[in-house]
Parts: C-alpha cells; structure tokens; sequence
C-alpha cells in the first residue's frame, strides 16, 4: 500500500466516523462530567515532614577514645527505625492523634493501622548517615488529607525517635552494667574463696613453702653450693693456720738486747712502752669499729689483744711497786718480738674465722639434711600451692578486668548523659499549603484527552459496525466488482444551510467542552472544596 492509498483509507475512516458525530461529542461530554468530578471528589493529600540532624562528631568522643565505649549508633538508630514502624508504636501513634477515631470495625481498624504505616517515612537524607557511624540528616514525613493531622503525626514520630533512640543506649547500657555488677560479685565471691583455701593451705604447711630464693630442688641445689663454699672456705681458712702456727713455732716470743735510748729510769721506760702500745692498740680498735662490727673477727681479737696488754701492764705495774726487776715489756734488756706478736694475732683472727665458717657449715649441712627428709613432701605442697596461686591469680585477673570494664561502662553512661550523641532538629515538623496529591490540573488534563479520545474511538467503532461506502473507489475495493458509474448528490442551498448550521452547532458544542475545561482549572480549589463538603 502506498502513502495515496493509506492516505485515501484515513479519509473514508474519517468520513465514517464523522457520521456519528453527536455520538462522539456526547460521549466525550459525558466521560469529562463524570472524570472532572471524580478527580474534584478525590480528598487532598498533604505531606509534614521534619528534619533531625544526628551529630556524633562531638568533642568528647576523641577525648574519650579508649576509655568509654563508643557504641554503634548506626545499627542504634537502625532498630530504632524499625521499632517506629511496629505495630505497637503505630497504634500508639494513632490514639494519641486521634486517628484512630477513623475505624470503628476490627476490620477497619486493620488497614487504618497498615495505611498508616504505608504513609510514613523515616529515611536518611544521604549516605552518610549509613557509612558515618549513623551521623547524618534523617528526615521523617508522613502524608494525610488532614493537614493539621499529618503535622501532629510526624512530630509524634520525631519525639519517639529521638527518645527511642538516648532510651535504647540507655536501656542497654542499664543492662550492661547490671551484669557486670553480677558478675563482678559473683568474681568477689570466688576471689574470697580462693583468698581463704590460699590462706589455709600457707598455714597447715608452713616451713615446707618455697620461699624467696625458689622452689624445693632450687633450695637443694643453693644449699649445696653454699655448703661447698664454706667447706672450700674452712679449708683455706685452716690451712692459713697451719702456716701462722708453722711461723708462730719458728719466731722467739722476745728480743734481747734491745735498748730504748732513754735516760729516763726503767720503770718510767717500760711503762711507757706499754703505754704506747696500748694507745697505738685503742687507735686500731677505734678504726676497726668505724669500718666493722663488735663481732668481727679483727675488733674480737684487738680487742683481747688490748685487755690482755693493760692486764699486764697493771701486773707490771704492781711488781714495780712491790720492788720487784720489771720483766716482759717493762724490762730495759727484754724486750717483746712485734713479729710474734703479729703472729700471735693473726693466729687468733684465724682461729675466730675457722670456728664461724665451721659453725656455718653445719648449719647448710643441717638445712640440707631437712631437705632431703622433705624430698617427698614439699614438691607436692610446692606443686599444690602453684596450683593455688594459679586458680587465684586467673580469678584476680578477671575481678580485676570486670571492675575496669565497669568503670569503662560508668564514664559511657556519663558520656552519653553528657551529649556524645546530639539531635539537631535542623526542620520541625511542617506541611506545606499546597497538597502533595492529587495534581488536579494534570488529571484534569488527562480526562479531557481520555474524553477526547473515548468519543473518536466511539465514532470509529460505530463506523465499522455501521459501514457506509462514501466512494465508488472503496466500493469496488470490497465488493471486486468493476463500478461502471456514480451519481453525484446535488447540494441545493436548504442542504448546505442545514449544513452549516449542523456544523456551527457541533464546533459549539466541542468549544463549549473546552470552555469549561478552562472554568474547572480555573476554579479547581473552590469547586473541590465545596464538593468535598458536599460529599462529606
């Protein structure tokens, strides 16, 4: 088919539909009536909406990192969202609105409460609010053919949100520290118990606990060694006497010949000389006792050397004055060998420190026979007592990180009292003047077109159930017989008057359509109003 042939197959649809003209125009008329006032009837739709701000980049959350919890407010705020939208939180929601008054059957009363929930939105107005640990803008809307209704609703909801949202923290939180504060007293508890098996078991083996130096085999093996240096150190010790006493056998107790140079008489001389010797004596006493103890060795012995010196002297001194001849040091012709005499003193230092190391070596022999009559006894009181001290401490350590993590869980709860969490409402809850929905100038457009179309289609319709044959062309198209002739019908001036006015009535009618298309858009408020009114 070429464009001539759908060309002239557009026209005769044309022509057949132009038959059923008024049809058309009635129909369309009729559609717009009933459209138009469906679309006035539909209640306004409005939409409140507010927009809170959650802010947890306060400045106690850096200071508080590590010692506070920080909790996860995005999973919070998660919950929380899902909770708003519970049943329960809506019929609540519903009787403290008043909407609820809209349902009197159970029946009614079911999908009050699930429009309700359709109707309302709690959404994060960007992602970040869903990466940043639940910061960001949260915005809340709900939409009622109520105006003032869709406002109470949505600050209602924005209320619980905020209080769910610090309740929720704080509701955990209250858990939390109930069961650290259980637990801890049941960790005292233990930590008592095992505080007094530990006290107990101390005392029914006392001596047999290893002490500072170790455990039992550490003991044994110290003693041996200690007892090993004091038989190494006795041995030297003895064998340095046995060389003292060697020399001691080789020196001469006196000196003869010797002579003071003095002219002073020998009573005066003697005296002196032992004068001397005993100052030079208390000298090295006094040194001795700056640098050591009364029970050294070295003070003991100068010590004896000096009593034993003004003993002799004092008999000395009384031989003089019985007028008996002055020996030992007092004589002018004997005098003392210094050498023997030093001798004679380290001999005594060395037989002092040969009876303490003796003395000590029993001791570390007698500790070490203990030992060995323990050897069965104190490792399993030892390996008791580990296991003791083991029990103890693990208990101790958990106590101890419990009172630690609650004291964390006190500073949080602080925290949060503080404000690490804020809400900001950054828009209270407002609904503009205009409804959201409908969108009556749209519809209304859409009726006219759908008003339009339905009254074309009608006529279209109408021809092909009708047809008519308007040329001879189409007339030999659908019969295939060969038209010979065709008599053209003679316009006289009544039928083209009856025509026109035909045609002027038609283009009023379809003029007037559109005239009051424009009168409805115009006046679409007032008209919904008043016919919602009615309506209602």
């Amino acid at each position: 088919m070429n464009l001539r042939e759908l060309l002239n197959k557009i026209l005769d649809e044309l022509r057949g539909a132009w038959r059923f003209r008024w049809l058309s125009i009635a129909a369309a008329w009729v559609v717009c009536i009933v459209g138009w006032a469906m679309v006035m009837s539909t209640p306004n739709v409005y939409k409140a909406t507010a927009k809170v701000y959650v802010d947890t980049r306060g400045i106690l959350r850096p200071l508080l990192e590590g010692l506070a919890i920080n909790p996860d407010v995005a999973s919070g705020l998660d919950l929380v969202r899902q909770a708003l939208l519970s049943r329960p939180q809506i019929e609540q929601v519903a009787r403290e609105t008043d909407l609820d008054l809209r349902a009197t059957t159970p029946e009614q009363k079911e999908l009050l409460i699930n429009s309700i929930r359709e109707r309302v939105s709690i959404d994060a107005a960007d992602l970040r609010a869903r990466t940043t640990q639940g910061e960001g803008l949260y915005v809340i809307s709900f939409e009622d053919r109520n105006r003032d209704k869709a406002v109470e609703v949505v600050q209602k909801m924005l209320n619980a949100f905020v209080e769910n949202a610090l309740g929720e923290k704080r509701t955990g939180q209250e858990t939390a520290q109930r069961f650290i504060d259980e637990q801890i007293a049941e960790y005292e508890q233990r930590l008592r118990d095992a505080e007094a098996r530990l006290a107990d078991f101390k005392q029914k083996n006392v001596g047999l606990m290893p002490n500072s130096t170790g455990d039992y085999f550490g003991r044994m093996q110290q003693e041996t060694i200690e007892a090993e240096r004091v038989r190494t150190a006795l041995a030297v010790a003895e064998s340095r006497r046995a060389e003292i006493q060697r020399q001691l056998d080789g020196e001469d107790p006196y000196l003869f010949g010797f002579d003071t140079g003095n002219s002073a008489p020998a009573a005066t001389q003697g005296s002196g000389d032992v004068t001397f010797r005993i100052q030079d004596l208390q000298r090295q006493l006094d040194d001795l006792l700056l640098r050591y103890t009364e029970k050294h060795p070295e003070v003991i012995a100068t010590r004896k050397t000096l009593e034993e010196l003004k003993q002799r002297q004092q008999e000395e001194l009384a031989r003089i004055k019985a007028g008996q001849q002055a020996t030992g040091s007092l004589s002018s012709s004997l005098k003392a060998n210094p050498v023997y005499q030093s001798l004679e003193m380290e001999m005594k230092r060395t037989q002092v420190q040969v009876a303490e190391l003796r003395q000590e070596l029993a001791q570390r022999q007698g500790k070490i026979g203990s030992l060995r009559q323990q050897v069965n006894s104190v490792p399993e009181v030892e390996a008791e007592l580990a296991r003791l001290n083991r029990d103890y401490e693990q208990v101790r350590l958990q106590y101890n990180e419990l009172v630690q993590r609650r004291e964390t869980a006190k500073l949080s709860q602080q925290a949060d009292r503080t404000g690490t969490v804020k809400f900001d409402i950054i828009e209270p809850p407002a609904a503009p003047i205009e409804a959201v929905t409908p969108n009556r100038p749209q519809l209304l457009m859409i009726v006219l077109i759908a008003a339009l179309a339905v009254g074309a289609g009608g006529g279209w319709l109408l021809n092909q159930l009708r047809p008519v044959f308007h040329t001879a062309r189409a007339l030999g198209e659908v019969t295939g017989l060969p038209v010979f002739a065709s008599i053209s019908r003679t316009w006289v001036d009544r039928h083209r008057q009856q025509r026109r006015t035909e045609l002027m009535k038609f283009s009023a009618a379809t003029l007037l359509l559109f005239v009051v298309f424009g009168v409805v858009m115009a006046l679409q408020d007032f008209a919904a109003r008043h016919l919602q009114s009615l309506i209602g």
